[in-house]
């Protein structure tokens, strides 16, 4: 009997990826729990995403997808965009908006910290819900459609956010206090029906040009730390247009053809 099981070469760069993106959602949370700076909190939570989507593209190339780099990527996933964003807002609503969230106020009639406690766990174990269930229904939804909000975008989608704040000098209390609120609202959305195209190279040259400048732009600018008010821009456009035109569109068609 061997003392470790066997690995395929080809599934140790993907897997590398994955305990990466991994390690940058542990970090995030290390950061944000013990007093570090929060926009690096958050920047962390974008490089994994960036990672996330490497992991995946790296496996194909190398023909080294595998079961167990599903079931790895949904663990690092759950981690990186569940459980860091939720110890982020924990760790900054009461900081940056004390005023309702911090330690001496009540919302609703209740404590705001216990309350934004339940919020922040909400969160993290409904992105764990959401990732068990996109591994079961992956099969059936096929290759273009997603039912509700992929965990990588909710957490690109708070962090882009937080740091647009900051990049644009908009720090209010104002601002920071509707964060758990997003929290509730991703967190519907990720365990909801709604369907989501998933993003394809389009078949026109210059379509397809567009879109793999966008990507381009979106890992070069995260990368240097700037341009988040973009990032942000590109995710709230894409889940406009899929949740709102393309996504219904698409599943009207579906059932029309079932």
């Amino acid at each position: 009997m061997r003392f470790f099981p066997p690995v395929p070469w080809r599934t140790i760069p993907p897997n590398t990826i994955t305990a990466t993106a991994m390690a940058c959602g542990i970090y995030s949370i290390f950061l944000s729990l013990t007093g570090g700076d929060l926009n690096h909190a958050a920047w962390y939570v974008l490089l994994a995403t960036l990672l996330d989507k490497a992991d995946g593209s790296v496996a194909r190339a190398l023909k080294g997808s595998s079961e167990f780099g599903v079931q790895f990527d949904s663990f690092a996933d759950s981690v990186a965009f569940g459980l860091a964003p939720g110890a982020l807002i924990f760790a900054a609503a009461p900081v940056l908006a004390p005023a309702t969230w911090g330690h001496d106020a009540h919302l609703l009639g209740l404590p705001a910290r216990p309350l934004l406690g339940v919020i922040c766990l909400l969160y993290a174990i409904l992105t764990s819900v959401r990732l068990a269930r996109f591994n079961v229904i992956t099969a059936e939804m096929g290759p273009d459609l997603f039912l509700g909000l992929p965990s990588t975008l909710s957490g690109g989608l708070i962090c882009s956010a937080f740091l647009t704040i900051h990049e644009l000098g908009q720090e209010s209390p104002a601002l920071y206090r509707l964060f758990p609120a997003l929290l509730v609202l991703n967190a519907a959305l990720m365990v909801s029906n709604l369907p989501l195209p998933k993003l394809h190279l389009a078949a026109h040259p210059l379509a397809k040009a567009l879109q793999v400048g966008a990507a381009v732009a979106v890992y070069v600018t995260v990368l240097a730390r700037t341009g988040f008010t973009f990032v942000l821009a590109l995710l709230l456009g894409y889940l406009a247009f899929g949740f709102g035109v393309q996504g219904p569109r698409m599943w009207r068609e579906r059932k029309q053809h079932s």
